[in-house]
């Protein structure tokens, strides 16, 4: 997962995008599809956690729409998730027909002003989020890093595949606002990679695998504690991992804390959904209803249990307080994160 990706996408391609809705559907915000197909938008390729998610919703949030609709998953990977974003805001039927998966990327992209972005992230009509994602900088138990101390009195060598990914913007952040001193080595394509020069030496630690990665991937190394996670990273920490340092509360200064906070809450709006600009209340709260009791449901649980998926949602009013305060950051603390982000190979 990209952290940062500049993108040139025209606005146009969304108008190419084919919203799987009704026929003539209404878009004064105020109709009702009950008993018809509701398409759910999801913002990548078939196959990853964004669809997998999705699918999972889909195949059990009809039960709780008015008239037990048909729920329709629809990759539009496009642009990063930018092309959906575009499409929700501008296009899609306001009838409650559609709704989608925020990739939470595209938000920070409107931050920082990409050109190809066409929508207002605040004036979405926020649905829930299914889980949020923590930050973490793992080591191997012979690295000889073993305390956060250690990241400010040595060079810790870390590998990531580019200068955008969250294994080289995360550290090149800790770097730039609280002083620590990792090293980053590009050209380390995917995580099995790094945790195998982690194994020979190679690299002393790396940063960015969630804590849901290292769960799902981390296979014998991460029970048997020779993959040590040594940091973790979020607006709260992880329930599992209670003990872990959180580098939020390394900042020492306001403008660290609020560039963490920034960086975070991307964390914490982890798998967002949304419907489109100007639903009628009565629709969006028929959306947000269907969505808060899916989250609960016992058959949904049990399926994402079977899918080694984390369920830990957040209804729309927490959405929403998330993403204002992500609008909220001071606009030169956005500058100088996205500056960092784009160089953090360097």
């Amino acid at each position: 997962m990209r952290w940062r990706t500049l993108i040139c996408v025209s606005a146009a391609m969304a108008a190419l995008i084919n919203v799987a809705a009704a026929d003539e559907a209404d878009t004064s915000g105020k109709a009702d599809t009950s008993g018809k197909k509701v398409t759910l938008g999801i913002p990548s390729s078939a196959g990853g956690g964004y669809d997998g998610y999705s699918r999972l919703l889909a195949r059990h949030i009809g039960r709780y729409l008015p008239g037990t609709p048909t729920v329709i998953p629809q990759n539009v990977p496009a642009g990063g998730g930018l092309v959906l974003m575009n499409q929700l805001y501008n296009v899609a039927p306001r009838d409650g027909s559609y709704f989608g998966m925020v990739r939470t990327s595209t938000l920070y992209e409107e931050l920082y002003k990409n050109p190809a972005v066409k929508f207002e992230g605040r004036k979405l009509t926020w649905i829930g989020n299914l889980n949020s994602d923590y930050d973490t900088c793992i080591t191997w138990h012979t690295s000889g890093v073993t305390s956060v101390a250690d990241l400010y009195t040595r060079e810790v060598v870390v590998g990531s595949a580019g200068a955008g990914a969250m294994s080289a913007s995360m550290p090149a952040i800790y770097n730039q606002f609280l002083g620590t001193r990792f090293k980053v080595i590009l050209g380390y394509t995917g995580t099995q990679q790094r945790v195998m020069a982690m194994e020979t030496g190679e690299l002393q630690a790396n940063c960015g695998f969630t804590t849901v990665t290292l769960r799902a991937t981390g296979g014998p190394a991460f029970r048997d504690g020779k993959l040590i996670v040594l940091v973790q990273g979020g607006m709260t920490k992880d329930p599992e991992f209670p003990d872990v340092p959180n580098m939020l509360d390394e900042a020492k200064t306001p403008e660290a804390r609020a560039a963490l906070e920034f960086v975070f809450l991307q964390g914490e709006l982890g798998r967002p959904y949304a419907g489109p600009l100007g639903l009628a209340d009565e629709v969006a709260e028929r959306l947000r209803d269907a969505f808060d009791r899916t989250v609960k449901d016992g058959a949904f649980l049990t399926e994402a249990e079977k899918l080694k998926f984390d369920i830990g949602a957040m209804n729309a009013a927490a959405v929403d307080k998330s993403v204002s305060r992500l609008y909220a950051t001071p606009r030169d603390v956005v500058d100088k994160v996205g500056a960092s982000m784009a160089h953090g190979g360097d």
